[in-house]
């Protein structure tokens, strides 16, 4: 078994289990989380029902079996607007390590935990991960350093959908919900030799403006999840 630092997009990870960094308040607005968010709604909501019910505390770790991967919350934060502490950072590590046996997962990814938005130096968390990570044995583990220009699944399935012409615009309307004024300002900004992940495409700006907002972002990750799922055929003709 191993343990590998990887600079490179989580996402991609084809791990058993991969590690999400929440609070305890039920947000997820920002950073690792919101993508966490985008992708896998149903998981969001059952984090959520737990922190409206006052049952996740900071240093405690929120399992979600329901997906593939299995998703893994790390509470390392009691409020969003707080930064992580080292001790919660720590207590999460700690009960990974006694447990992951338990749970029978034999791979994993993780995130810098804290780093970002957690406002940790790096250089601490690199120490704490590598101390309870690094020699655990029966576990392929992998800790990512976020590379916003490496492409997930979902971008390289949009890339595909816009070169092969597999939608007629009115037929994207129609499965994503996504008017077809937006999906031109997509279609551009994929163009764009600087656009290179989904990450880069959601903060793209056109005259100091977003090209498309929160509601139409969210509506993209469904819209992509489903196509990579099979529940949207690969061209519009067959629906």
């Amino acid at each position: 078994m191993s343990y590998v630092e990887i600079k490179g997009n989580l996402f991609n990870s084809k791990a058993m289990a991969i590690v999400n960094t929440v609070n305890c308040v039920g947000a997820m607005g920002k950073g690792i989380a919101l993508d966490f968010k985008l992708r896998y709604p149903e998981m969001f909501k059952e984090y959520q029902r737990i922190c409206f019910q006052h049952l996740l505390k900071p240093g405690q770790i929120l399992p979600y079996k329901k997906s593939s991967p299995i998703i893994l919350n790390f509470a390392i934060k009691d409020d969003w607007k707080d930064p992580s502490k080292v001790e919660w950072i720590e207590e999460t590590l700690q009960k990974f390590a006694d447990n992951y046996k338990k749970l029978g997962i034999t791979s994993i990814a993780f995130p810098w935990m804290g780093a970002m938005n957690g406002g940790i130096p790096i250089e601490t968390i690199q120490r704490l991960m590598r101390k309870y990570l690094s020699n655990l044995d029966g576990i392929d583990v992998e800790v990512y350093e976020f590379d916003p220009d490496v492409p997930c699944a979902l971008y390289k399935s949009l890339e595909s959908i816009i070169s092969q012409n597999l939608f007629a615009i009115p037929d994207l309307e129609k499965y994503s919900g996504i008017k077809g004024r937006y999906w031109e300002r997509i279609f551009n900004a994929v163009a764009d030799e600087n656009t290179t992940s989904i990450n880069i495409l959601c903060h793209y700006y056109v005259n100091g403006k977003r090209i498309i907002g929160k509601t139409n972002i969210e509506r993209l990750f469904v819209f992509l999840t489903k196509y990579n799922n099979g529940e949207i055929p690969s061209t519009g003709s067959l629906f």
